[in-house]
């Protein structure tokens, strides 16, 4: 899948949002070490901005991002889940890096987040490549 025509939503030192209106894809890049209100702020804006333009698959590649700490997990969990129950998601693919402890805390956040009704599936990856692969597969590519 070529991916073309995309405007970027938000642009920080910490996080790249990009949007790309044909495929209703929704791609994060999240870097470094987040202080705790500017990761809410985006957090919030994330989940916004895919309940407003009816996102369906979400890339989030967290391979450059160290751990939120415990109370931001569970912030991000519940307050994005709390939104993106109401949310047309089909897919989501987190990229995981890898620090062993940065994958337990999207583990953590997954953890928590599921126990809202979520309409979408969740997979783990350790390469961008597979992860679009899977975002972008039919129902008979996987049953193949």
């Amino acid at each position: 899948m070529i991916l073309q025509k995309f405007e970027k939503a938000l642009e920080l030192d910490f996080v790249t949002i990009r949007h790309f209106p044909d495929q209703k894809l929704f791609w994060s890049d999240w870097r470094g070490i987040i202080p705790r209100e500017p990761l809410r702020e985006a957090m919030h804006f994330a989940s916004q901005f895919i309940i407003e333009n009816e996102i369906e698959l979400v890339l989030v590649d967290y391979t450059h991002m160290l751990p939120p700490s415990l109370q931001d997990q569970n912030w991000i969990a519940t307050h994005s889940a709390a939104i993106l129950q109401y949310s047309k998601l089909k897919r989501v693919a987190n990229v995981m890096g890898y620090d062993i402890f940065q994958q337990i805390s999207i583990e953590t956040i997954n953890e928590i987040a599921y126990r809202y009704p979520l309409p979408f599936e969740s997979r783990d990856f350790m390469f961008k490549d597979d992860a679009f692969e899977w975002l972008f597969s039919t129902e008979e590519d996987q049953a193949a």
